[in-house]
C-alpha cells in the first residue's frame, strides 16, 4: 500500500468540522453490537454498496428468525456448504441475487473461520475482538478477495469491536467536501482517525454520525440549535462549513472589541 502523508492543516480542518457536531455524539449512547458473529459477517458483505435499511436489515432479520441456531461463523460456513454453490445459498437463504456477493461471502466466512481456528483457547467473540483491534487496514490487500476492499475490511473490524472507520462513499464525500478536493479511501481513514483523536471522540461514533447523515439524511441527527437562514444569506453561505466559518470570524472580531 502506498504511504499516505496527511497534513496538520487537513487534520485541523476535519477536526473543526467534527467539532461542529461533537455535542450530538457526546450526548449519544454507545451501543454494543451483541448480534451473533454469523449475522455480523452477512451484514458486512451484503452492505457493500447496497441500501442498508431497505435491503440489508430485512434480510438479516429474516435469516436470524429462520436460523436462530446459526450463531458462530463456522455454523454459517456449514450451512453455506450444504448448498450446491454459495450463489444458491445467497438466493435461497438471503433472497439476494448476486453471484459476486455470494463469492465474497464465502471468502470472508472462510477468512473469519481461520481467525477463530487460530485462537482455540478463547471464545469466538474474544478471538474476533482481539483480531479486530490488532488488525491493520493494509491487511485487506493481502486477502485478495475480489470486490472486498478497504471499506468492507474496516467495517468487518468495526463489527467485531475495533474503534476505527470504514471509508465508504459517505465518509469520503464528507471529507472531500470538508477539504474541497477529492480524498482517497485510505486518506479518509487516516484523516478521520486523526481528527477524532484531536477532538477526543471515538472514531466509530464519528463514522456512525457521518454515515447516518449521508445514508439516511438528517432524520437520525438530533435537531438542536437549528437557525433558519434568510434566502440571501443561504445563497451566500450554502454549506454548514461556510456558515460556521463566517460566524467564527464574527465571534473573533466581537471578542477583540471587548
Amino acid at each position: 500500500m502506498k504511504k499516505i502523508n496527511i497534513t496538520k492543516a487537513d487534520v485541523t480542518a476535519v477536526a473543526t468540522r467534527v467539532e461542529d457536531f461533537s455535542s450530538y455524539i457526546r450526548d449519544a449512547r454507545v451501543s454494543v453490537d451483541s448480534r451473533p458473529s454469523a449475522i455480523k459477517v452477512i451484514d458486512c458483505v451484503l452492505s457493500l454498496r447496497t441500501s442498508y435499511d431497505k435491503t440489508v436489515v430485512p434480510r438479516l432479520k429474516t435469516f436470524g428468525s429462520t436460523h436462530p441456531d446459526i450463531q458462530q461463523t463456522s455454523e454459517l460456513a456449514t450451512l453455506i456448504a450444504s448448498y450446491p454453490t454459495p450463489y444458491k445459498f445467497i438466493q435461497q437463504e438471503l433472497n439476494f441475487n448476486s453471484e459476486r456477493k455470494a463469492r465474497i461471502l464465502e471468502s470472508v466466512v472462510r477468512y473469519v473461520c481461520k481467525i477463530v481456528e487460530e485462537n482455540p483457547t478463547v471464545s469466538e467473540e474474544k478471538a474476533l475482538k482481539q483480531w479486530a483491534i490488532r488488525a491493520k487496514p493494509q491487511e485487506c490487500y493481502s486477502l485478495k478477495i475480489k470486490g472486498f476492499k478497504l471499506a468492507g475490511f474496516q467495517y468487518l473490524r468495526m463489527l467485531f469491536g475495533a474503534d476505527t472507520t470504514k471509508p465508504d462513499v459517505h465518509i469520503i464525500r464528507f471529507l472531500s467536501d470538508t477539504l474541497n478536493r477529492k480524498v482517497s479511501a485510505i486518506e479518509s481513514l487516516l484523516l478521520l482517525e486523526a481528527a477524532s483523536a484531536r477532538v477526543g471522540l471515538p472514531v466509530r461514533a464519528v463514522d456512525s454520525f457521518i454515515w447516518k447523515r449521508g445514508a439516511r439524511g438528517r432524520r437520525d441527527a438530533p435537531e438542536k440549535n437549528i437557525v433558519r437562514l434568510a434566502p440571501d444569506v443561504a445563497a451566500a453561505f450554502s454549506t454548514e462549513k461556510a456558515v460556521n466559518e463566517a460566524l467564527r470570524a464574527v465571534m473573533k472580531e466581537t471578542n477583540k472589541e471587548k
